[in-house]
């Protein structure tokens, strides 16, 4: 396309098309679908990423290290009631709250659970 045609295109879709341009550039509806996972445990994060290997959800080799890693560091009891809710898919998303990855589609389940990785990474 010439420089002249991508301009006149660019021009009729930002006077024709502004509200689905706006909308766009918004975030796509299924961002709000993934759990908030800056307020869960070190105890949670780890019960999820076991969750999370136990489904082929996320690399069992840097999952199992930074569970591992977590055991040791936070002192993590495997019958903790946040350990436990993480193991069953729950990430435990603040006091009283939780989200179910058993319920999200399956390329969501697997960026909740990179998601996940990243913030028990951060209890290192």
């Amino acid at each position: 396309m010439t420089r002249p045609r991508l301009v006149a295109a660019l021009a009729a879709g930002i006077a024709f098309g502004s509200s689905s341009a706006a909308a766009q550039m918004s975030l796509p509806p299924m961002a709000s679908a993934l759990p908030n996972v800056s307020k869960m445990s070190a105890g949670n994060a780890a019960g999820v990423l076991q969750y999370c290997m136990k489904n082929n959800l996320v690399s069992s080799t840097s999952a199992g290290a930074v569970v591992d890693q977590l055991g040791k560091k936070q002192k993590l009891t495997p019958s903790s009631a946040d350990y436990s809710a993480g193991q069953a898919g729950k990430v435990l998303t603040g006091p009283g709250k939780s989200m179910s990855l058993s319920g999200l589609q399956p390329h969501l389940k697997s960026q909740a659970c990179g998601m996940v990785l990243k913030q028990a990474k951060s209890f290192l």
